[in-house]
């Protein structure tokens, strides 16, 4: 990854386009992905054994949280990975637009960075939160469905946060290139709607709670919106990221006004 974003950088095609880019910036936000996503892998993490979901109390489940657990549909995890995978190439969809087609370099670039960082951000607090999903208090769900590796990977939702983050970068990303557009409040519609569309079919499907989707939403949104903010000409964003003596990356986000 961190390969590719410098390959990018290099590359990248500077005629008209909206964004700025530096390897100060854009290596930091490739590494910083790929130490998350390669820590959810090397974290020490096992699924639930049917002794430990047999122990499961709903009423340790905030009350916000606790209709979840009646939830098991599995028409409803079929929807939502239809709108996740439909979702993942919705910003491809933007390669129509002459604009963007001639500034594909630098539009592919702050798409994968967006994904990656998501899909990193995602992963290391689902394996680092551990939590239950709500199908497993109850007794709609098979056995053998039960049992799958992702059943302690409640928190937060993944489809939702891949969701939001690419229609999100989709309407931030239009509107970047083509300012007071008629087409923009549609867009921007769409990337609040469906996200939610898919976070809903995740709650009746019983696969998360009500504060994984939202968590997810606001995740997966912000990150759409800011990634291209910081590579927009003459932004006052500015990331920077260390390494700490206990060996923990400490982030940090400022803005000038």
């Amino acid at each position: 990854m961190i390969l590719v974003t410098s390959s990018l950088l290099i590359s990248q095609n500077e005629n008209s386009s909206p964004y700025s880019f530096s390897s100060n910036l854009d290596l930091k936000i490739a590494g910083l992905s790929a130490s998350l996503l390669l820590g959810s892998v090397l974290m020490d993490y096992a699924p639930m054994s049917l002794d430990n979901i047999s122990n499961l109390n709903s009423n340790n489940i905030p009350k916000y949280d606790s209709k979840a657990v009646a939830n098991w549909s599995l028409k409803s995890i079929a929807m939502s990975d239809v709108l996740l995978f439909s979702s993942l190439a919705i910003p491809g969809v933007l390669m129509a637009n002459k604009k963007i087609r001639n500034d594909y370099r630098n539009f592919s670039l702050i798409w994968a960075e967006s994904l990656f960082l998501t899909a990193g951000i995602t992963n290391f607090t689902k394996v680092l939160v551990g939590r239950p999903r709500p199908y497993l208090y109850g007794d709609k769900a098979p056995r053998d469905y039960k049992l799958k590796k992702d059943n302690k990977k409640s928190f937060f939702s993944g489809h939702t946060s891949i969701a939001a983050v690419s229609w999100f970068l989709m309407a931030s990303m239009y509107d970047d290139y083509n300012p007071n557009s008629k087409i923009s409040p549609y867009l921007w519609t769409s990337a609040f709607l469906i996200p939610a569309c898919t976070a809903y079919y995740r709650y009746d499907a019983g696969k998360h709670f009500p504060s994984d989707l939202l968590t997810g939403y606001i995740v997966g949104g912000t990150i759409g919106m800011l990634v291209p903010k910081w590579h927009r000409e003459n932004s006052n964003m500015n990331v920077s990221l260390s390494l700490q003596p206990t060996g923990k990356i400490k982030t940090r986000l400022s803005y000038k006004f």
